[in-house]
Formats: structure tokens, C-alpha cells, sequence
């Protein structure tokens, strides 16, 4: 996953270079934009072809003020998750709402990002246990797998992620970007007799860890509504 990250970053500050040079001829003939931006996070889709997993997850952002954004973004996940141990499967949609803060000053004309982000994310799911080794050091049981296929309806979690991200307007009103995310769980419904392993729209879940990491790369578009 580190390399997309590098390229797609090395990409995008390369285009956020050219826009800012291709804009300081005429930035002063030029009105800023206010629209609502819709994009899609395509590191959804770099997934599919690296794990077990489907997702999709669409962004939405709208312009305040030149540098404060009210963000809202829906999305679903379906995961599998096989390990040495463990079988399980998980599935379900999310939705995150919150601010950004773009601390970016661009010059007249221009409208690229540098931001500070804060969601609250909240995720509806289902769990379930496919498999499972019994860990025995006296191999009793043989070390064979336990077929289950237990369903665990109903969860949900929420939590609050702390994000920095960059976009750069690559075209008229098209943007690409990238996020880093650090996320911290407050509250989750656990399956009983087991735990999660996965939250859709959180990503991975660890035994006593409350904290966890994702990336975003988005392509936007922004629907001018209004010009000044």
C-alpha cells in the first residue's frame, strides 16, 4: 500500500505545482468558486485488487467560508478476514460528518488544499465467524479447523478520526487529493463470545487498541453554484 501512497502523492504535488503556475497569469481575473464537491475515495478500489475485500465510499463537501468546509461521506464495506487462526467475514455501511479547516493560503484564482480535518464516524454491520483453530500446544485437537458459519447481527460502533489532507484542482473544477487519517474508537458493540476484527468506515480493530489509521485518495468534482 506504500507505494500507491508514494505515487499518488509524487502525482498530485506534481499537478498542484502546475495549477499554481498555470493560475498566477490571470488569478486576478478570476472569481473564487462556491459549489458543492462531490468525489469518490478510490483507495476503495485499489483494495479490491490487493484483498479480499469490496468497498465503496462517495465524499461530499460543501464551502462555508474561503477556508472551512462542512464534510459528509457514506460509504460500505465487505471484508474477509482469514488468518491462522481465524475465519470471518464482515459487511456493513457507514457515514462520517465534520469540518475541515484549509490553512493553505492560495494566491487570488486559485483553489487548492491543505487542511486540517475532524469527523465523527458511525458504522452499522455484521459479523460472521466462519472458522477457528483451537490453540492447543498439545495439538489435542489436531490443529483442524472448526467450521462455525455464526452470523453476529446488529453491531454498530462510533468513533472520532483526526485527519490531514492535501487537493489540488487539477482541471477546472476537478480536484485530486489525499488524506491521512488517525482514528480512535468510543464506543463499539462486540458480538458475544467474540470481538471485532474489522469496523466498516474504521478499517482494522486490535485486541486493547483503541486507535487506528487509514488513507483516503479522493477524485472530486465541484458543481459551481456560486461566483464572487
Amino acid at each position: 500500500m506504500s507505494k500507491y501512497f508514494f505515487s499518488f502523492f509524487l502525482v498530485l504535488l506534481i499537478n498542484f505545482q502546475l495549477s499554481t503556475q498555470e493560475n498566477e497569469i490571470d488569478s486576478i481575473l478570476i472569481k473564487k468558486i462556491y459549489g458543492v464537491r462531490i468525489g469518490l475515495d478510490i483507495s476503495k478500489q485499489i483494495r479490491m485488487f490487493t484483498e479480499d475485500y469490496k468497498g465503496l465510499s462517495i465524499y461530499s463537501d460543501l464551502k462555508l467560508k474561503e477556508d472551512i468546509f462542512i464534510v459528509f461521506e457514506i460509504g460500505n464495506d465487505n471484508k474477509t478476514i482469514n488468518n491462522e487462526n481465524i475465519s470471518s467475514k464482515v459487511n456493513g455501511s457507514y457515514y462520517k460528518f465534520g469540518l475541515n479547516y484549509n490553512f493553505y493560503k492560495n494566491l487570488p484564482g486559485l483553489n487548492n488544499e491543505i487542511y486540517f480535518g475532524l469527523r465523527y464516524g458511525i458504522s452499522s454491520f455484521a459479523s460472521e465467524l466462519l472458522s477457528f483453530k483451537v490453540y492447543d500446544i498439545d495439538n489435542n485437537w489436531n490443529n483442524e479447523s472448526i467450521v462455525v458459519n455464526r452470523k453476529f447481527n446488529n453491531l454498530n460502533a462510533g468513533w472520532i478520526e483526526l485527519i490531514l489532507g492535501f487537493n489540488a484542482e487539477i482541471s477546472k473544477n476537478i480536484f485530486m487529493g489525499i488524506s491521512l487519517r488517525v482514528n480512535r474508537i468510543i464506543n463499539q458493540k462486540t458480538p458475544a463470545n467474540f470481538t471485532n476484527f474489522f469496523i466498516p468506515g474504521f478499517n482494522k480493530v486490535t485486541e486493547n487498541n483503541n486507535f487506528g489509521t487509514g488513507i483516503t485518495y479522493n477524485l472530486i468534482y465541484q458543481i459551481p453554484i456560486l461566483r464572487r
